[in-house]
């Protein structure tokens, strides 16, 4: 089992070369999920190795494009909204484009149904149908899920339920676009709720469609912490990792609970952030390291 990690929440500042030389040593990783930003993605990490691939997630360009446009997302209901997203959806393509030119396999990007609220099941799959139409080489496209809407709380990001986008994913293979699914990030479920069978709920479901294909674990806590408010999305590592608050719901037993949901995948990894503390690079390999441990055994 080899892992993709979502590793530029936990990297420190320049330089970061040290860091990415010391996750090559971490066994069983086999490449990075990169960033794609508002206007564009990052180049491939020093000291990261040159054989790893990269998924690539627009989550940060999606969120501060709608920081600045509510209507945008290809899920949006507002044609000027949607085609703005699709402008930006191109310019991801395009950017898994040049890591192949440097000789990175790309093996996914992830898309996602934004707006925030009025989300539209329909006009996600009209838009993903011309999203897919265009060369995307060997990489698959997916819609990585974020929380959906819930009564009487403001959501981190409400998009699309789970439930409309597997169904979206399968109606798309049904069309004959094969390489299409659906990812699940742990965090994203369980804050949708707060409580952690919803992840393993969405994986199956997921699963049982024939749609799911990947699994991110991230973790999320109801209380405060130094990563911030209660059920933010701020990538808090497993309860086990050093340094994370006792607060996370995400722990060894919940790993191994999603794992059997999900079955085996294409994509499996993890993305965690660090918190407040100042960390050497060393340390921050560590912590990346215990996670490793936790998702692959």
């Amino acid at each position: 089992m080899s892992l993709i990690v979502g590793a530029y929440p936990a990297q420190p500042g320049e330089p970061q070369e040290q860091f990415y030389r010391g996750l090559a040593a971490i066994s069983g990783i086999r490449g990075l999920e990169l960033p794609y930003g508002p206007y564009g993605g990052t180049g491939w990490p020093a000291g990261a190795p040159e054989s790893w691939s990269a998924v690539v997630t627009a989550i940060p360009g999606t969120m501060q494009r709608l920081g600045t446009n509510k209507a945008f997302g290809l899920a949006s209901a507002d044609a000027a909204g949607r085609r703005e997203a699709l402008e930006f959806a191109a310019g991801v393509r395009d950017y898994a484009f040049r890591l192949r030119d440097a000789g990175h396999d790309v093996e996914a990007v992830e898309l996602h149904s934004a707006p925030t609220g009025g989300a539209s099941g329909r006009w996600f799959e009209e838009s993903l149908k011309e999203v897919l139409a265009w060369d995307w080489g060997p990489s698959r496209v997916l819609i990585e899920h974020c929380d959906a809407p819930r009564p009487g709380a403001s959501p981190e990001k409400g998009f699309l339920t789970f439930a409309e986008e597997v169904d979206v994913a399968v109606s798309l293979r049904a069309q004959g676009w094969e390489r299409v699914g659906v990812t699940v990030n742990w965090a994203r479920s369980v804050i949708e709720s707060g409580n952690p069978d919803t992840a393993v709920e969405h994986l199956s479901l997921g699963r049982e469609a024939g749609v799911l294909a990947g699994l991110v674990f991230s973790g999320c806590s109801p209380e405060e912490t130094g990563f911030g408010y209660a059920w933010i999305d701020a990538h808090l590592p497993a309860v086990e990792v050093d340094g994370a608050p006792p607060s996370s719901v995400l722990n060894r037993r919940e790993i191994d609970r999603c794992l059997a949901a999900a079955g085996p995948l294409p994509i499996l990894g993890f993305k965690i952030g660090l918190g407040p503390e100042v960390l050497s690079p060393a340390e921050r390999v560590e912590r990346v390291r215990q996670m490793s441990v936790l998702v692959r055994e």
